[in-house]
């Protein structure tokens, strides 16, 4: 009612409900404190001296600098200031590779680098030693790696070597003139020979033993085998065939399991074949980037197909191009393709579209390391990441044979594979 009293509240006495309204409190001036502030209904004070916002100040002040710091560095990664700094440089005997300087390659390989050259093989880790070199005498070496395995073949003879960290695993011959090897993660070795009617398809374990699995082809039956390409595990094969028939020639895509499940491991086993989606079309790559995930690339575009089955691989994408490629190169996690209009195109392994950049510049050389497409012309160096973003340019004072990233986790390093050695850059 309008005329009734209102009762005194006694503050010191509130229930829980009654303190969520605004009670009234004092503020007291203190010399050796700011502020002591008095919160009803509670014993202890708040205190807040002069000492603790020092601090906090402090801490404020450290955090923005090291926020600006971080900025900077950003912006120095993708700014190209062209700023180098040698930090090792390794020699590497020549031999004989001074009279013909072009057989030298190179390729990475844990971190470091594999010399290649018809004399033999070195390998030069990521601190610059050179770990071991093994000779051998090849017309025209052929090579791959795939983690800890590096095998090397001679194309069109019949000697391969494989090898890891620690020097030679095995070595072996075969009957017939070898033509291309893939390897997989755990050393197992494919090799395609051919001699003048037949393809032969066989495989090889990490000590150079002789897998009992055979695929023999022709013209003709199944096919001239031209490409292959292994999962990371070795029981799965993709294979592109050139085939004749009715006097006329196609191109088909067939895939292999040489895994236990439902059949035995020395059985020949085709697992899928895509012939009609090659009409017209040749198919000259068939490659695995991993146990799941492979590509079928053809005159005009790429078959992204998956193996999460592997009993049964379907083809999951299609990319399509009016323009003639150029060059191409994979990895386990990106395929790259650059077409004459030299227009670059970055996929992931499942086919996603990571980048579609112009080039405005010629090239000699062009692979991807790790994540950075990585272009060579003469001495100059252009490196862009998978996002087609460039980040270094520059023309360098050695004469460069090949240029790899080297994994760090602080800065930005590459490994410059040179005619007579090797060395170690850091770029800001």
């Amino acid at each position: 009612m309008l005329g009734k009293s209102r009762k005194k509240l006694d503050i010191n006495n509130l229930s829980l409900g009654e303190q969520n309204a605004l009670p009234s409190f004092k503020v007291k001036k203190n010399k050796n404190e700011d502020y002591i502030i008095k919160d009803l209904g509670f014993k202890k004070d708040k205190k807040v001296s002069s000492k603790n916002r020092i601090n906090l100040k402090f801490i404020a002040i450290l955090v923005f600098v090291l926020l600006l710091i971080g900025t900077a560095l950003f912006a120095i990664r993708f700014i190209n200031f062209n700023v180098t700094e040698m930090l090792w440089k390794t020699s590497v005997t020549r031999g004989s590779d001074n009279i013909n300087n072009k057989s030298i390659k190179y390729d990475s390989f844990k971190n470091g680098l594999m010399r290649i050259s018809n004399d033999g093989i070195t390998y030069i880790n990521d601190k610059g030693e050179v770990r071991w070199t093994i000779s051998y005498n090849m017309k025209d070496p052929i090579y791959k790696n795939n983690n800890k395995y590096f095998a090397v073949a001679d194309r069109n003879a019949y000697e391969f070597y494989i090898f890891d960290e620690n020097g030679l695993r095995g070595n072996n011959t075969v009957t017939n003139p070898i033509q291309k090897i893939t390897l997989s993660s755990d050393g197992i070795l494919y090799i395609l020979q051919s001699d003048e009617e037949n393809s032969y398809i066989n495989l090889y374990r990490s000590g150079g033993e002789v897998i009992d699995i055979s695929i023999k082809t022709n013209l003709t039956g199944d096919g001239t085998a031209i490409d292959l390409g292994t999962s990371n595990d070795g029981e799965q094969l993709a294979v592109a065939y050139v085939c004749l028939s009715n006097e006329k020639i196609y191109t088909k895509a067939t895939y292999y399991n040489f895994g236990e499940t439902g059949q035995n491991v020395n059985s020949k086993r085709v697992v899928g074949e895509f012939i009609e989606e090659f009409n017209d079309k040749f198919l000259a790559r068939a490659y695995y980037f991993d146990n799941e995930n492979s590509a079928l690339i053809y005159d005009g575009g790429v078959y992204f197909a998956s193996t999460k089955n592997p009993t049964k691989p379907i083809i999951t994408s299609k990319r399509e191009f009016d323009i003639k490629i150029r060059s191409i190169s994979y990895n386990n996690n990106y395929l790259v393709l650059v077409f004459e209009d030299n227009r670059m195109i970055i996929f992931d392994k499942i086919g996603t579209l990571l980048a579609d950049k112009k080039i405005d510049f010629d090239y000699e050389n062009f692979y991807i390391s790790d994540d950075y497409v990585i272009y060579l012309y003469g001495n100059r160096v252009m490196i862009y990441d998978s996002r087609g973003r460039m980040i270094f340019d520059k023309e360098m004072e050695v004469d460069v044979q090949y240029v790899a990233k080297k994994k760090s986790l602080l800065f930005t390093e590459l490994l410059i594979g040179l005619i007579d050695g090797v060395e170690c850059i850091r770029f800001y």
